[in-house]
């Protein structure tokens, strides 16, 4: 699997942007307290801790503080989202630096970040989180999500936040605008007068969103077998362990149309978005049963016999025994893909 390049945590200072948010101001990041030793560790993780990843940024610690407890409750991976230029400590001086890059936003001009993540194939749910600034989702964050709205597209997110009093509507609205492929599952607000009962309201909606530690630690290492659902029978299938096959799995379920293609040799569809081709091998001699990609059109190829080598065929799995035979027939098929349970 590929390895995630955190960036080492800095210091951070205190923000608050209402009078409300005064409970916020005397919230410290800890200076080695609120990050504990053992997350120094997982910058060397050679792996993935199972199908959630939390990403963070924080200015009082609130931020922080629930993306620990949403890590601890599902024992997933974090890394924290950080401004290339510190935020100044004077309060005043920070508030006119978030303004003014929020209006450099508004531009098209985005502040610079020392965060950057390579992948996140592995990843089922991956969790937003920020301060809300002005009604808008911090501009550290804004900045990784604009990055990375290309590999967020077609991935599950969960936003959740902290603020004095705002809402998170508007913040939701920016996310949607920088991640528009994305699929948002509820989000989560704190706010100064709920941030204490952070132990009992994130559990519940960890659990709303359908996101729990026994699911995270039995698929750290799933295996990748699919059923494929149609009118009177249910095969199977086995992915392969590519970046494309990840990133199809954790679409699952799919329902889709396969289309009949060249007198019946394959049964196509076109994902949308595309499936991430990144670090999957390419070329393929494809024979009854393989599922493929045709990287120049994006689309999934199931073939139904034999069919010369391309370079441009991706093979992401295969239909288990004799299961093609089910799928080689005339015509479109419409089927469902699932996890197997």
């Amino acid at each position: 699997m590929k390895k995630l390049f955190l960036i080492p945590l800095m210091l951070l200072a205190t923000l608050a942007f209402a009078a409300s948010c005064n409970e916020d101001e005397h919230i410290t990041d800890g200076e080695g307290q609120i990050i504990p030793e053992e997350n120094e560790a997982e910058d060397d993780m050679d792996g993935t801790k199972g199908r959630y990843l939390v990403l963070y940024c924080t200015r009082t610690g609130n931020t922080e503080r629930m993306a620990q407890t949403i890590q601890s409750t599902l024992d997933c991976d974090m890394i924290i989202v950080e401004p290339e230029t510190p935020y100044e400590n004077d309060y005043n001086a920070m508030l006119d630096r978030a303004q003014a890059e929020l209006d450099a936003i508004e531009q098209g001009n985005y502040p610079a970040i020392t965060t950057s993540v390579e992948s996140f194939d592995e990843y089922d749910i991956v969790f937003i989180g920020y301060p809300i600034w002005y009604s808008h989702i911090a501009t550290p964050m804004q900045t990784f999500l604009h990055n990375h709205a290309d590999l967020l597209a077609g991935k599950r997110i969960a936003l959740f936040a902290s603020s004095g009093s705002s809402g998170i509507g508007t913040s939701e609205r920016d996310a949607a605008t920088l991640v528009p492929d994305a699929v948002f599952e509820e989000s989560l607000l704190l706010t100064s007068g709920t941030l204490g009962s952070m132990d009992t309201r994130i559990p519940a909606w960890l659990e709303e969103i359908g996101a729990n530690r026994e699911d995270n630690q039995e698929n750290a290492n799933e295996s990748l077998d699919v059923n494929i659902i149609m009118a009177n029978q249910t095969i199977t299938a086995t992915l392969e362990d590519n970046s494309a096959a990840r990133d199809f799995f954790s679409r699952l379920p799919l329902e889709v149309t396969l289309e009949d293609y060249n007198n019946g040799t394959e049964k196509i569809f076109y994902p949308d978005p595309e499936l991430n081709l990144d670090d999957t091998p390419r070329g393929c001699a494809p024979t009854a049963g393989d599922i493929t990609i045709y990287e120049p059109w994006g689309n999934v190829a199931i073939f139904c016999r034999d069919w010369s080598e391309s370079n441009s065929l991706i093979k992401i799995g295969h239909i288990d025994g004799n299961g093609i035979e089910a799928l080689s027939v005339a015509g479109d098929v419409q089927v469902i893909f699932e996890r197997q349970q």
